[in-house]
């Protein structure tokens, strides 16, 4: 039995050919909370990233951010953080400095970029939110770093990456720097020790690179049928795209939801 789903939100949940959530999807989450299933996001996305989209009418049961590094619960609450250490940051903000790349680092209250260039306008506009703000480190916790660029250009940055970090890839242009013993699933068995969830009772959806690990680890992982190549290969379910009911048609396909309930 199914009793908690985690949702990627780009191309998962959120469309960005509409910049809106299906409403067949808004539907079957309202449904999945009436019927005591507890719905959850896992995201790359920052906290404050999430208010600029339409997602505040949901009320989801907790919010794993950062690509797992910093957890929240349903009132946006911190239950769980995890910063990169010393060295890590400062050899993150030593190549933030260096103003090679755009780069961005990432901290529990604000996120910040180095510099902006047509790269970050385009990845930026095509995930339906604005430009990050330039500003310098203040020597504050940093839980992840995001670079853009493409994956042709990838292995140059992988050979500067510093110890302990790894690269976990969003979208075309899109890079983010997180510990090597981070991901979705280091805040997905936070919120199953919270709330004593067994692997095989959660379910998992994304279309990302950075899901991967997220829907390989789920009792049921799904991708959706816009997702990447390569993370359809490892899912367990390949539903239909995010604007043709691909969740909903999922959660009918596990009889998680039934289908008189649209």
């Amino acid at each position: 039995m199914i009793k908690a789903i985690f949702f990627d939100v780009d191309g998962t949940l959120l469309s960005h050919r509409t910049r809106q959530i299906p409403e067949s999807a808004r539907q079957s989450l309202n449904k999945l909370k009436e019927n005591g299933v507890k719905i959850f996001l896992s995201t790359g996305r920052h906290s404050l990233e999430l208010e600029e989209l339409p997602l505040d009418d949901i009320l989801f049961d907790g919010y794993i951010t950062l690509t797992g590094q910093l957890c929240l619960d349903h009132e946006k609450k911190v239950l769980f953080r995890a910063p990169f250490d010393r060295e890590a940051t400062q050899e993150l903000v030593s190549i933030f400095h260096q103003r090679e790349i755009p780069f961005m680092l990432v901290e529990e209250d604000r996120y910040y970029i180095n510099f902006i260039n047509d790269i970050v306008r385009n990845t930026q506009q095509n995930i339906s939110t604005g430009m990050p703000l330039i500003d310098e480190y203040k020597n504050g916790l940093v839980y992840q770093a995001t670079t853009f660029l493409s994956p042709e250009k990838e292995h140059v940055f992988r050979e500067r990456l510093p110890k302990g970090c790894k690269f976990t890839r969003w979208s075309d242009y899109g890079v983010d720097i997180i510990s090597t013993t981070g991901g979705k699933v280091s805040g997905i068995k936070f919120i199953q020790e919270l709330f004593h969830i067994s692997t095989d009772e959660i379910m998992a959806f994304g279309d990302e690179e950075n899901d991967i690990d997220m829907l390989e680890y789920a009792g049921i992982g799904v991708a959706m049928g816009n997702a990447k190549e390569s993370v359809k290969e490892i899912a367990d379910f390949v539903t239909d795209d995010i604007d043709q009911d691909g969740i909903r048609n999922a959660l009918y396909h596990f009889h998680v939801l039934p289908k008189h309930t649209d």
